[in-house]
């Protein structure tokens, strides 16, 4: 017994103090169990995704102005229209005149007597008549047409014949046509410049 005691105690002293201080076998600790490395990775998060409201100022400036612009063009294109009303009803107004009518030289001048009144001065528009009349017409276009200005001479000479030449007819009516088309009619109502009425009447009403 006493052996084994000095046995123990002489192994004990050759082994070093690390080995000496290693638990038995059947007490040693596990080994951790190596872990997946997938699942240190974390969830992917979708951004969030951008709003845009409110505006930024740069949009605003750009509303802005799409609005002023649409809003510019509304206006000219109403303009326009309400401008060009009154000729085009009267080109309308010219299709139905015909030459079987006895009055035909009265009703091609009333209608050219209505336009000029939509756009200029009525009272001296009115009262114009004759050769104030031929005058007019002719100023009015915006450039000089000698043969245009020939036709509406016969035109105004017919209207104070008791019996118009009916040949004269198509002549006539193409006078008053080419006259809506090429005359410059002022876009607000204006006096007629250098054309007095005063004391002027005009006959059959034309």
């Amino acid at each position: 017994m006493q052996s084994n005691n000095l046995s123990t105690h002489f192994l004990s002293n050759l082994l070093p103090k690390s080995v000496q201080s290693m638990p038995p076998a059947n007490q040693m600790p596990a080994a951790p169990q190596q872990q997946d490395p997938l699942a240190q990775l974390r969830d992917i998060h979708v951004p969030t995704e951008v709003s845009i409201w409110p505006l930024d100022w740069g949009w605003w400036v750009l509303i802005a102005v799409v609005l002023l612009v649409l809003f510019g063009l509304y206006r000219t294109i109403s303009a326009h229209v309400r401008h060009n009303k009154p000729r085009k009803q009267a080109l309308a107004l010219l299709e139905s005149i015909s030459a079987q009518q006895s009055n035909w030289p009265v009703a091609l001048n009333s209608i050219l007597k209505r336009t000029a009144i939509s756009y200029y001065s009525t009272q001296q528009v009115a009262g114009l008549y004759g050769k104030q009349w031929q005058a007019f017409l002719t100023s009015a276009l915006k450039s000089p047409d000698n043969k245009l200005e020939s036709d509406l001479a016969l035109l105004i000479s017919n209207v104070y014949q008791a019996n118009p030449n009916p040949r004269d007819f198509e002549t006539c009516k193409g006078a008053v046509k080419s006259w809506l088309s090429k005359a410059k009619l002022p876009k607000n109502k204006r006096t007629v410049n250098g054309l007095s009425s005063e004391n002027v009447k005009e006959p059959h009403h034309a």
